[in-house]
């Protein structure tokens, strides 16, 4: 009688198999004692953070941040599961899981304030088109920080929101040498390229103002940041552009 005896590297074959040899009774397989599985080696880029959802490029970490949806009724912002994966780079200095999801939904939760490209176009442009346009951009101040910053028809307490997220976070940042900031890129070639830098361009025009979260991991680099700029070549001199920190 012929015996087959499997591989312990090879998973033990099907009943199916087995049941092929039932036809020929001079054969028959004998079954390894035990199954080892095979040890599979997955190779991550040192330039992902854990889960994927930022880059690093140098001394920064680019994360990518959509500041304004299409619709009103979407929020756009973060990537939702970005809140689950702090930074390893943000972990060594002492940034817990906790710390960094409650700022990643604080954050989502200022967001439920930004304007919609819908939106400001309704706003500059309907009923009176260019005419309503020019006049939108030379005398309100849509963005800036007053009284009437909560109406529907202003963004103030959007852009209050952000700057006050932003000092909170840098609050236990800055002493740990490292700094958050939120930049907006026009062209969005000038941008980082990101982890969904490809996805976020596609049909796109020069228009498209791109926005990241930078977060510098070293004080050298931090103290660069900080005297950056917001404003990547977008230039809005308009009074509508007023307070605008993104």
């Amino acid at each position: 009688m012929q015996t087959i005896t499997a591989n312990p590297s090879v998973a033990p074959p099907s009943y199916d198999e087995i049941n092929d040899y039932n036809h020929d009774p001079t054969v028959t397989i004998k079954q390894p004692t035990t199954y080892v599985e095979p040890e599979v080696r997955v190779q991550v880029s040192a330039n992902f953070t854990r889960g994927g959802m930022a880059k690093r490029v140098g001394d920064r970490l680019i994360i990518d941040f959509e500041k304004v949806p299409c619709c009103p009724w979407e929020t756009v912002g973060l990537n939702p599961d970005l809140k689950n994966y702090v930074p390893e780079e943000l972990r060594v200095k002492g940034i817990s899981p906790n710390v960094w999801e409650g700022w990643c939904e604080d954050l989502m939760k200022v967001q439920k304030k930004s304007p919609s490209v819908s939106g400001c176009m309704c706003l500059f442009c309907v009923p009176g088109f260019l005419v309503q346009a020019m006049l939108c951009a030379i005398f309100c101040p849509i963005s800036a920080d007053h009284p009437l910053k909560s109406l529907p028809c202003f963004y103030g307490d959007w852009h209050v929101g952000l700057d006050k997220w932003q000092r909170k976070v840098n609050a236990v940042l800055n002493p740990k040498d490292m700094h958050a900031k939120l930049k907006t890129y026009k062209p969005f070639q000038r941008a980082p390229k990101s982890v969904g830098y490809n996805d976020r361009v596609a049909g796109k025009d020069e228009n498209y103002e791109m926005s990241m979260l930078i977060i510098a991991l070293t004080a050298t680099e931090s103290q660069k940041l900080m005297e950056e700029s917001w404003d990547e070549g977008v230039n809005d001199g308009c009074t509508s552009g007023i307070g605008r920190i993104l």
